[in-house]
């Protein structure tokens, strides 16, 4: 933990911390989408990403994959002829970071 002096306040600081860990396997349906939380504390609040196997940002995907601002990723429910292998059979990670540090989770396996 670290305090700041700033104007005459004594701030705390702390780095971000996994409240709720993303799970390391998700299998999900396409009629159902699937949601995968990734529940972060730290102040100042961190900021939360997914990325990819191959460490890239997971971009949402109209239909397909959303981020929500808590944190979650999120797969839409989709038509079969919608699958597509790099959104629906992949690996991604959950990271947050703040001005502290930053950690990231386990993989998450994605099966849909």
């Amino acid at each position: 933990m670290n305090y700041n002096y700033v104007s005459g306040v004594l701030t705390k600081y702390q780095g971000p911390s996994f409240v709720h860990e993303p799970p390391n396997k998700v299998l999900f349906y396409n009629n159902t989408g699937a949601v995968i939380p990734c529940v972060v504390n730290g102040t100042p609040r961190p900021e939360i990403s997914w990325t990819t196997s191959d460490n890239l940002t997971a971009i949402p995907i109209p239909g397909l994959r959303e981020n929500r601002p808590d944190g979650s990723l999120v797969f839409s429910p989709f038509k079969a002829e919608d699958y597509r292998q790099d959104v629906h059979s992949a690996t991604y990670r959950c990271s947050a970071s703040n001005i502290v540090g930053s950690i990231a989770s386990r993989e998450v396996h994605v099966r849909g």
